[in-house]
């Protein structure tokens, strides 16, 4: 069987709706989704399948709602394919269905975890002073140079997710990003650029007090070891130590997310094909433009899966 990298998406792919077509189909579908209700304390289920999306959309609801939908879609995959991973990754909160998906969490403690960092990333800055901006078309020479002459202190504005070499996303103080907008049009910095709708600067030095408060959270939640190597967001390694993750989640709080050197990591190590498991392409999409050659299938539903077996028989 040809060497499968397994990826998981992050904020943004999801959509209302997601995950009711396995829910409809499967009778243990039906039942984690049941247990995630008790987990959380609310109807996760609800939230997924009839929104509203203003809601769905919310930080501390988009994180645990994401992982839930995309954790199912892989045991449906694992189920109906018998699929052993290569290696797997997940973009920013993609990484914690990435280990809850090895073992190194639990399907409950994955769940609690993603909640509390969903809360703690909106109580990270005060609504309205921090925020992200993807550069299309980036000059990256340009964007540091800019991005290092405007900031200090907690007026920073730093590169946030590394997605491509034809997308990266800005996090930090709203002015300093405005400043460094506007800076690096005057000089051709990017293409185009676009503020995105989320509630903070995520990934940046503004989120070091919500990784300190999160890093408590994880030292008490039990680990388990990896079933196969989960290549990590902050330095784009394959890692199989437990002991070494939850450092790695708390850096991945305030540090960037390298994913198109993470792409381009697993290939090196020996991947031939990627499968993103979750709502929406967003990742797929990156990878074709990272790595053109290497195949990449979206796996969210059976007729997805239908189409997978015939590659990988």
């Amino acid at each position: 069987m040809k060497k499968v990298g397994i990826v998981f998406p992050g904020q943004g792919s999801q959509y209302v709706g997601m995950g009711k077509k396995l829910y409809d189909q499967f009778d243990d579908i039906r039942i984690l989704f049941r247990k995630a209700d008790e987990i959380l304390g609310f109807s996760i289920t609800d939230l997924c399948f009839n929104g509203p999306d203003d809601e769905l959309r919310q930080t501390y609801n988009t994180q645990p709602a994401l992982l839930l939908a995309s954790y199912l879609s892989w045991q449906v995959l694992k189920k109906e394919t018998a699929i052993e991973p290569y290696m797997v990754a997940g973009h920013s909160l993609g990484e914690y269905t990435a280990l809850c998906a090895s073992g190194f969490f639990t399907f409950e403690d994955a769940l609690r975890i993603t909640r509390k960092r969903g809360l703690l990333m909106e109580e990270s800055c005060p609504k309205g002073k921090g925020g992200m901006v993807a550069l299309i078309g980036p000059d990256m020479d340009k964007v540091e140079s800019i991005l290092r002459e405007i900031s200090h202190d907690d007026y920073v504005a730093v590169p946030a997710n590394l997605n491509s070499k034809e997308q990266v996303v800005l996090s930090g103080d709203i002015n300093a990003l405005k400043e460094g907008v506007e800076k690096l049009k005057e000089c051709g910095g990017y293409k185009k650029a676009v503020f995105l709708n989320v509630s903070g600067p995520f990934h940046s030095p503004l989120m070091k007090e919500a990784a300190e408060k999160l890093n408590n959270e994880l030292k008490e939640i039990p680990k388990g070891s990896l079933s196969f190597p989960v290549v990590c967001n902050v330095d784009s390694a394959p890692e199989n130590n437990r002991d070494e993750v939850a450092d790695k989640l708390y850096r991945q709080m305030f540090s960037p997310v390298l994913w198109e050197q993470s792409v381009r990591r697993m290939v090196k190590e020996g991947v031939e094909v990627f499968v993103e498991v979750g709502p929406q392409k967003v990742l797929g999409n990156l990878i074709k433009r990272i790595e053109p050659k290497i195949p990449c299938y979206a796996v969210e539903g059976m007729e997805d899966i239908a189409v997978l077996k015939g590659v990988l028989a």
